[in-house]
């Protein structure tokens, strides 16, 4: 009864400790649905900084916010010329999505050690070992593209165009400014979009 006891303490322990990667979709690409958005002459552009809830909500992991500030942008383009959006010109510091996810990634050898340093002293913890190594490793894998697919890119922004994503800066404090930059394509002009966090 009390081995029985024991299997059923450690098959619990090994379900509930292994890495997982699970993470929601981002909100909606309607402009009208940003904390923010700004509209000069049909260029429009939106923002939303997430909170640390939204950013553990979006991306399942907790220490994203603790390191970046998650700006989710929208750019509609509701005008007659194309434009350009380049995440070098933003005013803030950002950190691409693979170098993110990394940094936050699941640490697989300290877990996998912890199990195997424990299952010398009781074996049935080395399968957890292998199980977590595993699985942390594929959590990582999982996380880098959802990380990269909700980036957003270096695009042109056609004519009734829609561009949206996330773009990873460094911690901001309340109020201060954010600010994107859009060339007009044809022309050279520059459009500012300034936002206070």
């Amino acid at each position: 009864m009390r081995r029985m006891a024991g299997w059923m303490v450690l098959i619990s322990f090994v379900l509930t400790g292994c890495a997982t990667y699970q993470a929601a979709r981002l909100p909606s690409n309607d402009i009208n649905s940003t904390a923010q958005s700004q509209d000069q002459n049909g260029l429009k552009a939106g923002v939303k900084f997430f909170d640390a809830r939204e950013s553990k909500q979006v991306f399942g992991v907790g220490k994203l916010y603790e390191r970046f500030q998650p700006v989710y942008i929208v750019i509609d383009n509701r005008s007659q010329d194309v434009y350009e959006f380049k995440k070098r010109d933003i005013n803030k510091t950002n950190t691409p999505a693979e170098e993110v996810a990394k940094i936050c990634g699941f640490n697989t050898a300290a877990r996998a050690t912890t199990y195997g340093v424990a299952g010398l002293f009781i074996w049935p913890l080395l399968i957890p070992a292998v199980v977590d190594g595993v699985g942390s490793s594929n959590a990582n894998q999982k996380m880098q593209s959802d990380f990269a697919y909700k980036e957003i890119p270096d695009e042109r922004i056609q004519v009734n165009g829609l561009l949206n994503g996330v773009v990873f800066v460094d911690k901001m404090k309340e109020g201060e400014e954010f600010v994107i930059r859009l060339r007009n394509v044809g022309t050279g002009e520059v459009k500012l979009f300034s936002f206070k966090k």
